[in-house]
């Protein structure tokens, strides 16, 4: 069961992952997206860390897809969709565990532009403005800033999973996680 602002979202993140912008998220999609995050960050394709994304994303797609595409059709639906990120981030499940983080600490990879293992303020920017979530400057520092849950000025995998997990599942409506996917 969802509300108002968890539909708002769910619709936000849809759309952002929907590439081809034909209503239904698909293999070509996602791979759409890799694509788009290694080019705004001028990852070069054959990189290894370009590899551990591309392959990341893609292994999490492949377990999304299993558990969000009820109807076998090779396509999920803003419904499916619905339905099914909602079951998979409140109560967590097989492809949660198994995908999300390695496809985030592949993705942290290649955002963490410096090495040192960690999302700098800048770094967040980076890829805010790689998913094109529209965000302001003011609104992405804020967004990094409650992500920051230790404090220490930069995020770990935790924090973001953290926080990609609020956005799925938190009811709050001022809260700035929701801006995670940019403005709703």
């Amino acid at each position: 069961m969802t509300n108002d602002l968890l539909d708002r979202k769910l619709e936000r993140s849809f759309n952002r992952l929907d590439a081809d912008g034909n209503g239904v998220i698909d293999a070509t999609d996602i791979i759409a997206l890799g694509s788009r995050l290694l080019t705004a960050l001028s990852e070069p394709d054959d990189s290894p860390k370009a590899e551990a994304v591309m392959q990341g994303i893609a292994n999490f797609w492949q377990d999304l897809f299993t558990e969000l595409d009820v109807d076998r059709d090779n396509k999920v639906t803003p419904e499916e969709y619905k339905v099914g990120m909602t079951r998979l981030y409140e109560k967590g499940g097989p492809a949660y565990d198994r995908s999300l983080r390695p496809m985030m600490q592949a993705i942290l990879t290649v955002v963490d532009t410096d090495n040192d293992g960690r999302i700098s303020p800048e770094e967040f920017h980076r890829a805010q403005e790689a998913f094109d979530t529209e965000l302001s400057p003011e609104d992405a520092e804020a967004l990094f800033r409650r992500i920051d849950a230790n404090g220490d000025g930069t995020l770990t995998v935790d924090e973001l999973l953290d926080a990609v997990r609020d956005y799925y599942t938190g009811t709050e409506e001022d809260a700035p996680r929701n801006l995670f996917f940019g403005e709703l």
